[in-house]
């Protein structure tokens, strides 16, 4: 089974790029390495090719035996006195007023007629391969690695005199590795310090997400609010955005589950208290009158209860919905369905109720459609008296399908109409027995349908409740 443990991105981060910049300066350490041995080669190669023309100018102008053997005098005082000096300083690579000591690892040879004539170092076998050899070579003589040079003079006796000069391998090396230790020490030191400012760094950048991550820990049932950090960056803030949009509707469906159950709480203790209360007056009544007057007070209580139950339930839904799918709806079929499912209630009231519709179809909640219009017909009936008339009219213009519920009951009062959707609120508590959500219900559903409501009543005039439905949502 595959492993989901969690990992840090910080740790991860931090030793990928630790080991990529290690990596990295080895490689440049080790390119830096080989351009230093490159560039020290090509300097000392060509010291030797000059040094070894230089040298056969000279041997070839006076080459007779009393010059070739004052040079060497002077040579070899030379060379000795560069000895004594450095033997008797402490640090035997200083220069002296005669060369450096350096110069005892390079050698010169002069041949005349094939044969070695002079060399610097007579206890040195000849490093010459041969009259007929001309340029560099690396030549291993008396146990020491040499690289050397072999110049004759371009004339037809150039095989007659040449020169070479030749230096010790180890030398070159010597000074190679320095030169590359010289960079290499500079950058092993900048390593860890670099390391250090990257770890630094990267904590730093990733304060914002520790920030983050306290602030979303800090946050639980009770505290909702939004998240905030100090610095907010372009990578974190489509996801704070996010957490804080999360946030807010969990915010609202905890107030929404916190405002039910208090409204249920609070709005079915009344009827279940007048319920308890005619059941005992049953139970104690031996008069068959008062006992059917209580068991009917009952039946209306239970039926108030549903109808209570329902809209709580409807509310509940109705606060519940974010956003609408919307389908097509076709609104005069659907009307006719509900007009037909309220006709026995307006029968009980000898009200005349009718619609007048054509065919109109728009996108909706055919659901929701449904609660709005029920509602808004069943307060028509309830509320409008015996032997009123209600008519439900659909009509359309180049921007609303407009839905009309008129009664012809008591005028509303102004100071009704203003507060008639909002929750719990009943306008008329002597008359109806609901629990004021009817119309709050209505609202919402309105609004989540982009459209509006509004109340016309009139002295004199019919009761008026006209929907507007924009005409986009007509298909």
């Amino acid at each position: 089974m595959k492993s989901n443990k969690p990992y840090s991105i910080k740790r991860q981060l931090t030793l990928s790029v630790g080991l990529l910049v290690s990596a990295l300066m080895l490689l440049s350490l080790y390119f830096n390495f080989q351009s230093a041995k490159h560039e020290v080669e090509e300097v000392y190669d060509a010291r030797l090719g000059q040094s070894a023309k230089l040298l056969l100018l000279t041997l070839s102008v006076s080459s007779t035996d009393d010059a070739l053997e004052n040079y060497k005098t002077h040579f070899d005082h030379w060379m000795s006195s560069i000895s004594q000096v450095s033997n008797a300083n402490a640090d035997n690579d200083q220069p002296t007023p005669f060369g450096h000591p350096y110069e005892q690892n390079l050698v010169f040879q002069f041949y005349q007629q094939g044969q070695l004539t002079w060399s610097s170092v007579s206890e040195l076998p000849p490093l010459s391969n041969g009259p007929s050899h001309i340029g560099y070579s690396d030549i291993l003589k008396a146990g020491e690695q040499w690289r050397a040079f072999q110049v004759s003079m371009p004339s037809s006796d150039a095989l007659d005199q040449f020169v070479v000069v030749a230096e010790k391998q180890k030398i070159r090396q010597e000074i190679i590795h320095e030169i590359a230790l010289s960079t290499a020490v500079e950058q092993l030191l900048l390593l860890p310090a670099l390391l250090l400012l990257l770890i630094w760094l990267i904590n730093q950048y990733f304060r914002p997400i520790s920030e983050m991550r306290s602030a979303i820990a800090q946050r639980n049932l009770h505290r909702l609010d939004r998240i905030y950090i100090s610095k907010n960056t372009t990578e974190l803030a489509p996801l704070i955005e996010a957490l804080n949009s999360l946030l807010a509707e969990l915010e609202q469906a905890w107030q929404r589950e916190k405002r039910f159950t208090r409204t249920a709480a609070h709005e079915l203790k009344t009827p279940l208290a007048i319920l308890r209360l005619n059941a005992e007056n049953a139970l104690k009544s031996n008069d068959p009158e008062q006992l059917r007057e209580d068991l009917t007070n009952i039946l209306k209580g239970i039926d108030r209860t549903d109808r209570l139950i329902h809209q709580l339930l409807t509310l509940a839904k109705v606060d519940s919905i974010g956003a609408l799918t919307f389908h097509r709806v076709e609104l005069s079929a659907m009307l006719r369905a509900v007009v037909a499912d309220l006709v026995p209630l307006a029968l009980k009231q000898d009200q005349d109720i009718s619609l007048n519709a054509e065919e109109v179809y728009l996108a909706g909640d055919k659901l929701l459609l449904e609660v709005l219009f029920r509602n808004l017909i069943d307060n028509a009936i309830r509320y409008s008296g015996k032997h009123s008339v209600i008519s439900v009219d659909v009509t359309q213009d180049r921007q609303f399908i407009q839905v009309s519920v008129s009664d012809s009951g008591p005028t509303i009062p102004k100071a009704v109409r203003e507060r008639l959707f909002e929750q719990f609120y009943r306008g008329a508590s002597q008359i109806g027995d609901g629990a004021g959500l009817g119309m709050s219900i209505c609202k919402d559903i309105i609004s989540l349908h982009g459209a509006s409501i509004e109340v016309t009543a009139q002295e004199g005039e019919l009761n008026r409740f006209l929907v507007r439905l924009p005409i986009r949502l007509k298909l």
